[in-house]
């Protein structure tokens, strides 16, 4: 990046930097050095990434790290003597790369996905002194390892891996596939439980008002809610015979063992009832789709507290005892009017705050509206023609939208997301929906986590990134371990096993529904 493209960035022009002060210019320059380092050594990661992969040779990954330092030289010599020892190890990068290379090719190593941390600290565990002498004994010794900072979802891709005793070789498959984790912040949590602030209601009341009038007080109502640590876990028997094959145990745990946790948690995160050993799942507290569409909304007597004329009387304001959340350019119907002319639907009403919206009928005054009720229906109801599983998500993803929030991923099952990424306009062209090179599945610009966990005909959209959240308690363990009934069958057992917390911060962020209702309520 240029000074100037930086000072373009800050929002300075060169006439405003020309006549900053010397001790303004020498602050402006540190944090432009700053930048710059920053960008170098996010490069550096990127190099380094591309050299264990495979994607530089030799002489390229050389050629690239003698321009970094010379460039981190020319900004700053001596952020440049403190790193350059740090550069050297990742000369060696290229050498464990090529062998690493040779032991796939001679198919004596893992096959799994590349860069996948699990890998790492499994190989690491089954490479130790402790595993080794564990497998010699024939499993008469116990052998416990703790899988530090690993992530269960780094680069797997669920499929198959086992390494079988054949010269062949074959590329890897690049092909990453989402988890609901995947769509969801997750942060390290030090505590086996989360007290934390949930949002469950609102109270806007933002208006006009004269010059030294009283502002009405608005409200963002929330309180302390508290979630547990969770336990989701599993053992596998293995074979003392399979333990002399330590590529095969490798890869076989490596796909196996992240794939059995991700379906429980997948299941955990969506339908999680929060009682017992569940979690709180999103099914549980998020706004159904259909219910939004075909009654989002209704009021008994005593919920309409006044109206009043607007716009010289060409328009009627009603006033509502509480809040309500009406939708801009909803339907509302009313009832027990004593002017009768207020019984009947008025679509697309605007809304001016949650207890104030503004129909298009002439006003007509009415002292007491206190028997007047009213049920108010989504604008999307009965208003596509030929509805389909993609405008459900497309008008889930406006749902999330209309609350003033940003839908941010979906979650189907496998057999929808096919059928959705098959459905084709009149004229042969795929719908809005894209494989990504990655594998990655988007609709409507928005990523899916494909997940049998969720039932075929069901889907969830939501703000995943701001709604909730995993609180990562005990990072996934794997343990190897025998008893008495092992002993008898010539096995031992592995186990693993991880804990998370599931805060949802607020549940007005997600949308949950069937396919079969959504596309009857929304249909025209």
């Amino acid at each position: 990046m240029k000074f100037k493209e930086f000072l373009e960035k800050k929002g300075i022009s060169m006439e405003k930097y020309e006549a900053m002060t010397a001790t303004e210019v020498a602050k402006l320059q540190t944090e432009f050095a700053d930048a710059q380092f920053k960008a170098l050594k996010d490069g550096l990661g990127q190099m380094v990434a591309d050299a264990k992969k495979g994607l530089l040779t030799d002489e390229q990954f050389k050629t690239q790290l003698d321009a970094f330092k010379e460039t981190l030289k020319g900004i700053d010599g001596e952020k440049f003597t403190k790193f350059e020892a740090s550069l050297e190890k990742y000369k060696g990068i290229v050498k464990t790369q090529g062998e690493e290379l040779a032991k796939l090719k001679d198919g004596n190593g893992p096959t799994g996905a590349n860069g996948n941390s699990f890998k790492k600290e499994l190989e690491k565990a089954i490479n130790s002194e402790d595993f080794k002498s564990f497998a010699e004994s024939g499993g008469s010794k116990k052998a416990s390892f703790t899988l530090k900072n690993v992530s269960i979802s780094d680069d797997y891709t669920g499929t198959n891996h086992i390494a079988t005793r054949d010269s062949r070789v074959v590329d890897q498959n690049k092909t990453q596939r989402l988890n609901i984790r995947d769509l969801l912040t997750v942060m390290p949590a030090d505590l086996p439980y989360l007290a934390f602030i949930e949002v469950y209601d609102f109270d806007n009341k933002v208006g006009m008002n004269s010059e030294n009038g009283e502002l009405a007080e608005s409200k963002f109502k929330v309180r302390e809610a508290q979630v547990d640590a969770k336990r989701i876990g599993t053992h596998l028997p293995i074979s003392k015979r399979m333990l002399k094959s330590l590529s095969f145990v490798l890869n076989f745990l490596m796909q196996k063992l992240p794939g059995l946790v991700k379906y429980r948690e997948d299941s955990q995160l969506l339908f999680g009832d929060g009682a017992g050993n569940n979690v709180l799942g999103i099914f549980k507290v998020a706004r159904d789709f259909t219910t939004l569409i075909n009654t989002s909304l209704t009021g008994a007597a005593g919920a309409v507290s006044s109206i009043e004329s607007y716009d010289g009387g060409a328009k009627t304001v009603v006033n509502f005892t509480a809040n309500q959340n009406i939708s801009n350019g909803a339907t509302i119907t009313f009832a027990s009017a004593t002017a009768t002319g207020y019984n009947t639907a008025f679509p697309s009403v605007t809304v001016v705050n949650e207890k104030q919206i503004i129909l298009d009928k002439a006003y007509v005054a009415e002292a007491d509206t206190s028997e007047w009720t009213f049920s108010v229906t989504s604008p999307f109801k009965d208003s596509i023609d030929a509805a389909q599983e993609i405008d459900v998500l497309k008008v889930a993803k406006t749902l999330v939208t209309e609350e003033e929030y940003t839908a941010t991923g979906i979650v189907l099952n496998p057999v929808d997301a096919t059928k959705i990424e098959t459905l084709k306009g009149s004229d042969e062209h795929y719908i809005d929906v894209k494989r990504l090179e990655n594998g990655v599945l988007t609709i409507g610009g928005l990523p899916v986590a494909e997940t049998t966990a969720m039932p075929a005909g069901k889907f969830a959209v939501g703000d995943f990134v701001m709604a909730a959240a995993i609180g990562q308690f005990t990072e996934l363990t794997l343990e190897f371990s025998e008893s008495t009934n092992e002993k008898l069958k010539n096995t031992v057992e592995a186990i693993v096993q991880e804990e998370i917390l599931f805060p949802i911060y607020n549940k007005y962020m997600f949308v949950t529904g069937n396919f079969s209702t959504a596309k009857t309520a929304i249909g025209a």
